[in-house]
């Protein structure tokens, strides 16, 4: 278990611009090479170089587990390329969704075990459940329509908005199939987690204005 906290491009939104799960970490191809060299240490993973449509928003635009990752439909033919030649597997699926709604890592919340999504993805709800090849559910919650955007989780544990309901929490852990659910907030105060960090079950980069109570909180119950 390792966890580091750090600003990347500037910012302390590193689940902006980074995207991870139990198979691989993806990050923009202008990350420096000395923080590339600290992620690597962190996650001991595979540690790939994209972008989507040339932009770095890797974490904005992309959900995955160690199924597969659903990517959107302005993904360039030579990016979408370049991924599949570092996945060359064929039991691992590269999906791409045609909805005009494309921030799928705040519209989706999802581990090895279950995904929710965004009732703007209510259409697509059987072809997300292909890719990730998990139950998925259409359910929002803490009166907000991006569950990816306001949750950070892994296979161990998950973190949600401060005003999620403890019958939302229920729901979330159910779903997810997770040991723990809890409230929380990451970089002094921010609910939306998911831009603040990035985790899979043995590893995590957080921003770096995380205080101490939220770091306690957040490896806490992600078991980190």
């Amino acid at each position: 278990m390792a966890i580091l906290k750090a600003q990347i491009f500037g910012s302390n939104s590193v689940g902006v611009y980074l995207a991870a799960n139990n198979k691989f970490v993806l990050y923009p191809p202008s990350l420096l090479a000395n923080m590339r060299k600290k992620f690597q240490k962190i996650f001991t993973i595979s540690l790939y170089s994209l972008t989507i449509n040339n932009s770095k928003l890797l974490g904005v635009y992309t959900a995955s587990n160690k199924n597969g990752i659903i990517l959107p439909k302005l993904i360039r033919d030579d990016e979408l390329d370049k991924l599949s030649s570092y996945l060359d597997n064929k039991d691992y699926q590269v999906g791409i969704l045609e909805s005009k709604d494309n921030a799928f890592g705040n519209l989706i919340l999802c581990n090895d075990k279950g995904a929710i999504i965004s009732s703007l993805l209510k259409d697509y709800k059987d072809k997300i459940e292909q890719i990730l090849g998990v139950e998925t559910v259409v359910y929002e919650f803490a009166n907000y329509y991006l569950p990816g955007s306001i949750s950070l989780c892994n296979n161990q544990g998950c973190l949600v908005h401060p005003l999620a309901t403890d019958e939302e929490i229920e729901m979330i852990n159910s779903i997810l199939k997770v040991e723990e659910t809890d409230v929380s907030t990451i970089n002094r105060g921010i609910p939306y987690l998911s831009a603040g960090a990035i985790v899979n079950d043995h590893s995590g980069i957080f921003g770096n204005l995380s205080t101490g109570p939220e770091m306690m909180r957040l490896s806490n119950v992600l078991q980190l």
